[in-house]
């Protein structure tokens, strides 16, 4: 595509200098830098428009799923102690996403705090 049409900038002479050596470490010319960068920033602000819809359109849904999570999750009458299935699923999803060596020293403060650290039961044992 034939570029016919031309736009003068005046940059400051650090912006020019910050451009001028970003374009050469690229290799191309000054002019076809700023239109790229141009060119990028018209994707990206598409990009964010779509984003914001999505995420106005799932506003709804989301606070449908809120409304259903709060009348599934009652409290209960009695506390037996035990954590419950929620607890334990976010606490199982929770360290699937973090290292051993975090859970490690997790663990260790738990412990130095006097409190027993939760820990996933092994494979059950046969007796012989």
């Amino acid at each position: 595509m034939k570029l016919e049409n031309w736009v003068r900038v005046r940059l400051n002479e650090s912006q020019m200098l910050v451009y001028a050596a970003e374009a050469e470490a690229r290799g191309i010319p000054i002019s076809t830098y700023l239109r790229d960068r141009l060119a990028s920033a018209d994707l990206m602000r598409e990009e964010l428009a779509s984003i914001r819809a999505a995420m106005i359109d799932m506003g709804e849904t989301m606070d449908e799923l809120r409304d259903q999570v709060a009348e599934r999750l009652v409290a209960p009458t009695q506390d037996t102690g035990e954590p419950s299935a929620i607890e334990i699923e976010t606490l199982l999803l929770l360290r699937v996403l973090s290292g051993s060596q975090n859970r490690q020293m997790v663990t260790a403060e738990i412990e130095r705090q006097g409190l027993k650290p939760f820990r996933i039961p092994g494979p059950p044992t046969r007796s012989r």
